[in-house]
């Protein structure tokens, strides 16, 4: 079966690490990749992609509708001889599926966010949504209970639920020993408190959040070190504020970094503090390698405690989240429950041997 995923840039990101992972999965199921980076400039994980045994193409596709309409036989050509095309980028749902349709592929879309239409977009989305299922026959798949109700609801959209994937091969809890020789390698205080957050630098993600909650976390522990991975438009003014509240020294802005798990498993506590999520991969790696952790109540991070405390989600707001940090840190009974039940709730719904075998089973599905 020849598979090719339709993608944006080829970044660092939770879908192209999920896909990237997964690859020999899909390939032990007969599958053929191919991946499309449909930005202008091709993203610095290509190469993973590559790595993986996906075909690479570049094709550079507008976000407007009429310049995509325009494209829709080179769109159709670049399709051509595929089983499947699977859509992730959300502005191209409705051309990529009404070409697929011309093609004779099957599509499949997967909605990644809680995204909500203005009022005056909304009939255009809806109408696409629409259209997309019922005249091209294109598949739905949604990734979190947030997602898939925001698109059932809201949308009213047919559309099947499977959950993200980690690779358990590269998150897993590490002995007491390995967390000290890291810490020691990466010269981190072997009793400092560290918090981490892992994820792009944008005013969604809010990681501003968590440097304003520094200072008061320094004056009751010195030593805590913020590991700060991630890279994106907010990176300079996350700096510049961690500078303007004189708590840089206990900021490490690491970037984006290959080995997550290295910086993962030397730390405390994982942070995540975003305005929404579809659903956060890194809550799920931080989990699945014994992190606690604490998330804002907000759609796709809530998602976590839908059936036991995995974390400690709190209101969106800085003197809780200083709260919560202490209380996490210094109340080991709190951390012991967060740990367990979050490491159950991972490696339950989030499979990647299971929800790939899902995901392919909706290709195979007539």
């Amino acid at each position: 079966m020849k598979i090719i995923h339709i993608l944006n840039k080829l970044n660092f990101s939770g879908a192209e690490i999920m896909y990237v992972d997964a690859a020999t999965v899909f390939q032990k199921l007969g599958g053929e990749l191919a991946v499309v980076n449909t930005a202008k400039q091709l993203g610095e994980y290509s190469s993973y992609f590559e790595n993986a045994g996906y075909n690479i193409m570049h094709k550079y596709i507008p976000n407007t509708i009429s310049k995509q309409w325009k494209m829709r036989k080179e769109l159709t050509q670049l399709i051509n001889g595929y089983d499947i095309v699977h859509i992730h980028r959300s502005d191209l749902r409705w051309i990529m599926s009404y070409c697929a349709w011309k093609a004779g592929c099957k599509a499949v879309y997967t909605t990644h966010n809680v995204f909500r239409s203005h009022w005056y977009s909304y009939p255009l989305h809806y109408m696409q949504r629409w259209t997309a299922y019922h005249l091209f026959h294109c598949t739905f798949q949604t990734i979190s209970d947030s997602v898939d109700a925001n698109e059932r609801n809201y949308y009213h959209t047919k559309t099947k639920l499977i959950y993200n994937w980690y690779n358990n091969e590269r998150f897993y809890p590490a002995t007491l020993e390995e967390k000290e020789r890291t810490r020691e390698a990466l010269n981190i205080p072997k009793n400092s408190l560290v918090i981490i957050s892992v994820g792009g630098c944008s005013h969604i993600k809010r990681h501003h959040d968590i440097i304003k909650a520094m200072p008061k976390i320094i004056k009751r522990y010195p030593d805590a070190i913020y590991l700060h991975l991630g890279q994106g438009d907010t990176l300079e003014e996350e700096k510049e504020l961690a500078k303007g509240l004189n708590v840089n020294r206990n900021i490490r802005f690491c970037g984006n970094q290959k080995d997550v798990r290295r910086y993962l498993i030397v730390s405390d506590i994982y942070v995540m503090p975003s305005k929404f999520e579809g659903i956060s991969l890194t809550t799920v790696e931080s989990m699945a390698c014994n992190i606690p952790a604490i998330l804002y109540n907000v759609p796709g991070l809530k998602d976590f405690n839908k059936e036991k405390e995995c974390a400690l989600v709190i209101p969106e707001d800085i003197k809780t989240l200083v709260k919560s940090i202490i209380k996490i840190h210094e109340d080991k009974e709190k951390q012991s429950i967060l740990i367990q039940n979050g490491k159950e709730f991972v490696d339950t719904y989030f499979n990647m041997e299971k929800n790939v075998r899902k995901i392919f089973e909706l290709y195979t599905k007539k």
